[in-house]
């Protein structure tokens, strides 16, 4: 039912108020609505605080506006002094039957004051990792403010670290760098929102050294920069602090944390302190300044000039503390020919102390610039001299010369003439003829003639003059080095002319060489002090060339004291001087030049004020060796720093490495900004010296200071040489090698390591000196022996392997230690022996042995058939062997003893096995000693290398298969343990030796050919044993390894080189194709 359609069913009854006002929050001049409706055809009257209110149907002015539901609306909600809405309201529906009021509604105008009550101050700081708080407190408001917190104009929101709290205080527990913000509260309602200043948060870190400083060590006069960085939060100050002095203040500056001192000297040298400092903390790093005084160049090299095949020297003396190495760079193109101290290179010598450089035997090729370097670690100096190998000097000159006078009878004549002559000294002579067409005639003083006098300055003066004193006068001036004469005319006349006096001007300075280049010469001087700058005057140059007989006058003349001589001819030498003149004539000369060879410049490209604009800023230091570093054994690290800011005058450096013997490398470094260079393939503790030189084009500037070190040591190269072992009476043996050269060793060394191998079984010693005593060695064993050096680097190669054979030291005899004896120990060199060769030799060997037997057992049938004498054959007992050292091929490897068979070739020589002894032979018809047989040919088994032959054996050094030599007594089978019963013959045994063996030697081969033989020797042979016993040798004993034989090297040499004949059969030729094919 809606109430406006129909009347209230109750009627008669006071107003119902539907819908109660309720409490209202509206801003100053917003629009605002205080809701009221009541039941029926009811009045609604508005109060306020209990006044009724003034709507705009009661006054149209009114802002306030009833609504046909009763409520209440505010166009603009008024709050002023004058007027104000705020207040308590309700509203009253009445009608004829009462009135209802409305429950109390208020109307509240919303408002935020601007000034919060507090805030945080800026900035607010921290240490990093501590917690922070941020407290603010808003402005008066209603309704009352909410407060927000914003981070660089982003809301904060809640997190692990960050809190917005109830009361709006923001805390941040572990500050971290990121939270350095700047943060603003912000208090909001509906009056509107406000903000607090806002304020800087600051996490602040200690300060820690982002670039510590470092010790210097560095040359005095130089610009030294100590570098300290540092960081933090905030920014850290940094103070320079001197600890055991007083700070240089006029010296020092403070440049971006970095002190630099200019031109330091020793009394800079000491510890200073770089403190940093915020206020989270502080810090400080101490640094050691060490300024070393460069080295001072006391006497400088003079150019100088000398003859073809005449010695020259050049001295330079330089001064330092450290003692600097005085270096000499000779005049060629190749960097790396400089010469230390007691260093030669051809005719070029270097004294010990290096201060004087000697030349012998000079030729023009030794003509050049020669430089003097001192080098130390405090810095370097750098002078130079150019030597002038010439096949001439200049020839005299006449200063002043004598002048065309006329002069009247009883006048004194003056007639001068002055020499300059700086390589000789002169002769004047005068010379007089009436005209040209007479002859000349000397002048001479002499007392009979007191008219004429002769100055010592080479003048001549005549007293008295008459007419027949008119004539030619000529000066005349010899020297060593030429020739030169100048003539004057006397005229003498009644009347003599006086013309106002005309002087010529004052001579010029000596001339200086300002530039060179292939075709001239730029020369400079300077007035003489005595010629006023008015007068007028001009310059003459006059110049000499080597070959030339006279000086030469050039064709320009100058008016300003500088001059270019164009023309000239590369390659020579040339001398210059300068001569002023007026109208009064021509100057003494002045000072020769020094010479100078035309040549062409380094680099063509370059003017005048380039090269000397690069030479002046090169003469002073301009790179600093900071450091060098071995990175390894063979490769050194080095580091410097450019002293001049820009480098605009550096183009690189060269890096000299000097080695202890003298050997220099370089090495060109190029760009202004390079700190560093790896240098490579260096010798293993080794002292090398680096310096830098540098260089702009084709100018090289002052030698750095030097560094010094040593290379690491490197395991030694080689192993110990000329191992030897002698067996003592006191059953020990001693063992000895040859130690290593320093080259070789790479290094200290420490130690020597010892294997002594035997059946699988090895043993180590490490010794400290070139032998070892060696006791518990069981003898009949063989040891196998090998050494190696060790440094602090490691251990290096272990030697060959080398065979001690107890049982040969032992039977045959050994000399005491210390004792004297022509023959060294047994001791044999033996290689190792692969296992797959072995495999195979072994049925080749026994192949061939089998074949051999057969062969032999035929040709014994044939000599038995034609009933030919057998010679008996003998089986050699080593017990009746002396005390020597030798070996059995059939008992462990000991040598067989061959007596020496040294006969002419047209006798029959007899091989014994040895002279003294029995030979046991077997049950045999013995053959007479008057049946010997010349043999049909013979062939040496081996050349007995006797002591006492003066040329070695040509098997020695003749081998025809390089290969690895092969043990034969490994597979050959052993004599008979018990060998037949033997008869002694009676007599002379060398009678009945000859009846049992004979061997013929021949100058031709029979059977074998060998052309590395001169010689050709029978061996002993058997036709009727099955066994054929090889070969048997002597072998010098020597502890030199390199001249060891090995026994299986006798046995594939033996196989090659030996050819058994019967001494009454004779061979047929398959014998010598079976005897080429098995060998």
């Amino acid at each position: 039912m809606e109430w406006g359609s129909c009347s209230s069913p109750l009627s008669g009854l006071a107003p119902v108020i539907r819908e109660q006002p309720s409490n209202v929050v509206a801003r100053r001049n917003d629009p605002a609505t205080l809701n009221c409706a009541a039941s029926g055809e009811a009045r609604i009257t508005w109060y306020r605080d209990g006044r009724e209110v003034v709507t705009s149907t009661q006054d149209t002015r009114s802002h306030r506006v009833l609504l046909p539901s009763g409520s209440l609306f505010f166009l603009r909600v008024a709050n002023n002094k004058r007027d104000s809405d705020a207040g308590t309201y309700w509203c009253a529906a009445s009608n004829d039957y009462g009135v209802t009021r409305s429950k109390n509604a208020t109307l509240t105008i919303a408002f935020l004051l601007y000034e919060f009550e507090s805030s945080p101050e800026s900035p607010v700081k921290g240490r990093i990792g501590d917690s922070m708080a941020l407290t603010c407190q808003p402005p008066k408001g209603s309704p009352p403010p909410s407060l927000t917190w914003l981070r660089n104009g982003q809301l904060v929101t809640n997190s692990s670290r960050i809190t917005v709290t109830s009361k709006g205080e923001l805390t941040i527990t572990r500050a971290v760098l990121e939270d350095n913000a700047m943060y603003t509260c912000r208090a909001q309602n509906l009056a509107g929102t406000r903000e607090a200043p806002s304020v800087n948060l600051i996490v602040m870190t200690p300060p820690w050294f982002e670039e510590r400083p470092e010790n210097v060590t560095t040359a005095s006069g130089v610009l030294v920069e100590l570098i300290c960085r540092a960081q933090g939060s905030p920014t850290p100050t940094v103070t320079w602090r001197r600890l055991d002095g007083t700070m240089p203040h006029r010296r020092a500056i403070l440049e971006d944390h970095r002190l630099v001192l200019g031109q330091v000297t020793a009394a800079d040298s000491g510890v200073y302190a770089c403190e940093i400092q915020n206020e989270a903390g502080d810090a400080s790093a101490e640094v050691m300044l060490t300024v070393v005084d460069a080295p001072k160049l006391i006497q400088k090299p003079q150019h100088t000039q000398v003859m073809a095949g005449e010695s020259a020297e050049l001295s330079c003396l330089v001064e330092g503390d450290p003692s600097p190495l005085i270096l000499w760079r000779l005049p060629t193109q190749d960097r790396t020919a400089l010469l230390i101290p007691s260093q030669k290179s051809g005719h070029v010598a270097i004294s010990d102390d290096g201060q004087t450089l000697h030349l012998a035997s000079t030729t023009t090729h030794d003509s050049g610039i020669y430089y003097c370097w001192g080098i130390s670690r405090g810095g370097g100096v750098s002078a130079q001299a150019e030597v002038m190998v010439v096949e001439a000097y200049p020839p005299p000159i006449i200063g002043v010369g004598p002048k065309d006078l006329y002069i009247t009878p009883g006048s004194v004549a003056n007639f001068p003439c002055e020499v300059v002559s700086e390589y000789a000294a002169p002769t004047v002579t005068w010379w007089y003829r009436p005209a040209a067409h007479f002859p000349e005639v000397q002048l001479e003083q002499s007392p009979d003639n007191d008219r004429i006098s002769l100055a010592i300055n080479g003048a001549l003066l005549i007293k008295h003059i008459n007419a027949s004193d008119a004539g030619i006068y000529t000066c005349k001036v010899t020297a060593d080095t030429g020739y030169v004469e100048q003539e004057a005319i006397l005229r003498v006349t009644k009347q003599s002319s006086r013309m106002p006096a005309i002087y010529p001007p004052a001579p010029p300075t000596k001339p200086q060489i300002m530039f060179v280049n292939e075709t001239s010469v730029y020369l400079k001087w300077l007035p003489n002090s005595q010629i006023n700058s008015g007068s007028e005057h001009w310059y003459r140059v006059e110049y000499w060339r080597q070959g030339w007989d006279e000086w030469r006058v050039a064709d320009t003349v100058m008016n300003e004291e500088s001059c270019i001589v164009k023309n000239l001819m590369s390659g020579n030498i040339y001398t210059f001087l300068v001569r002023a003149v007026n109208n009064g004539g021509v100057s003494f000369p002045s000072p020769w030049s020094d010479p100078v060879t035309i040549r062409s410049p380094r680099d063509p490209s370059l003017t005048i004020d380039q090269v000397r604009h690069a030479r002046r800023r090169l003469s002073r230091p301009a790179v600093t060796l900071s450091n060098a570093s071995a990175m390894a054994p063979n490769n050194v690290l080095l580091a410097w720093k450019f002293l001049t800011a820009g480098h605009e005058t550096v183009e690189g450096v060269l890096v000299y490495t000097v080695s202890e013997e003298g050997i220099v490398k370089v090495a060109t470094v190029l760009g202004s900004t390079s700190s560093s260079h790896h240098l490579h393939n260096l010798h293993p503790y080794t002292n090398y010296m680096f310096f830098l030189v540098p260089f702009w084009r084709s100018v090289e500037g002052t030698p750095s200071n030097s560094y010094s070190i040593i290379t690491p040591e490197d395991i030694p190269l080689e192993a110990p040489n000329n191992i030897a072992a002698t067996f003592r009476e006191d059953g020990s043996t001693l063992i000895t090698w040859s130690g290593l050269s320093v080259k070789k060793a790479r290094g200290n060394i420490i130690s020597y390591q010892i294997t002594l191998t035997h059946n699988g079984t090895e043993a180590t010693e490490a010794v400290g000196t070139p032998w070892l005593e060696a006791h518990g060695l069981i003898p009949g064993r063989l040891y196998t022996v090998q050494v190696a050096a060790r440094n602090s680097a490691g251990l290096g190669p272990f030697s060959s392997p080398i065979l001690i054979d107890f049982d040969s030291i032992n039977n045959y005899g050994h000399q005491p230690h210390g004792s004297e004896s022509d023959e060294d120990p047994a001791v044999i060199y033996v290689p190792n022996q692969p296992d797959w060769f072995i495999y195979m030799i072994v049925p080749l060997v026994v192949l061939l042995f089998v074949v051999t037997i057969l062969y032999i057992r035929r040709l014994h049938r044939k000599s038995l058939t034609a009933n030919q004498p057998v010679i008996p054959t003998h089986y050699q007992d080593t017990s009746t062997y002396p005390a020597s050292n030798t070996i059995n091929m059939y008992s462990e490897q000991k040598l067989w003893h061959l007596e020496e068979c040294d006969k002419e070739y047209n006798h029959v020589s007899t091989c014994l096995l040895h002279s003294d002894q029995q030979i046991n032979e077997y049950a045999e018809p013995r053959a007479q000693a008057n049946d010997a047989a010349k043999p049909y040919a013979t062939t040496a088994l081996l050349v007995h290398t006797s002591p006492h032959m003066t040329r070695r054996p040509t098997w020695q050094n003749h081998q025809d298969n390089p290969g690895i030599p092969i043990n034969w007594s490994a597979f050959l089978p052993p004599p008979p343990a018990h060998p037949p019963h033997h008869e002694t013959a009676a007599g002379d045994p060398l009678r009945h030796t000859l009846s049992q063996w004979q061997c013929d030697r021949r100058t031709e081969s029979s059977g074998f050919s060998n052309n590395t033989l001169s010689e050709q020797y029978k061996r002993p042979c058997d036709n009727t044993s099955e066994h054929t016993y090889d070969m048997y040798t002597h072998v010098t004993q020597n502890s030199n390894r390199d001249k060891f034989t090995t026994f299986n090297a006798l046995q594939s040499r033996g196989m090659q080189t030996s050819n058994c004949i019967s001494q009454r059969g004779m061979l047929d030729e398959s014998l010598t194709n079976t005897s080429h094919s098995g060998t």
